[in-house]
């Protein structure tokens, strides 16, 4: 397996020494920037060393991983601090025409039997206070 710059896995010899790795990760607060990602990796295992993070080195949240036999990962954010999440806006409600026609049928019936029961009270009151 070549190693790139800032592949971890090409400063170790096998996958013991992978396994026993313990370290620190630095990275930038989550943010809605999800073409940006800068920190790094301290890691102190066998090898000390410093190993800087990018986002070619991200998998992102429902992100599929295909042709690799296996890949040794850590979890960075979690829940609504992903970068997805924060990236995604809130979907509007949409109503349709007959929705918005019904809301304004049953708001007009609505206003008209309180003016009609309004004058009916007020009518009941006048004649029955006059007329007994």
């Amino acid at each position: 397996m070549k190693a790139t710059e800032k592949d971890i896995y090409g400063h170790f010899s096998d996958e013991s020494e992978l396994q026993k790795l313990d370290g620190e990760v630095q990275c930038e607060l989550p943010n809605e920037q999800i073409y940006k990602f800068e920190g790094n990796i301290t890691y102190f295992s066998g090898q000390d060393g410093k190993t800087s993070l990018g986002v070619e080195n991200m998998l992102w949240r429902g992100c599929s991983l295909k042709n690799t036999a296996y890949i040794y990962g850590l979890t960075v954010f979690t829940g609504h601090d992903t970068k997805v999440m924060k990236n995604s806006a809130k979907s509007r409600y949409k109503m349709s025409n007959v929705e918005v026609l019904t809301n304004y049928s049953i708001g007009l019936i609505l206003f008209s039997q309180f003016i009609l029961s309004t004058i009916g009270a007020s009518n009941g009151a006048y004649y029955s206070h006059y007329l007994s």
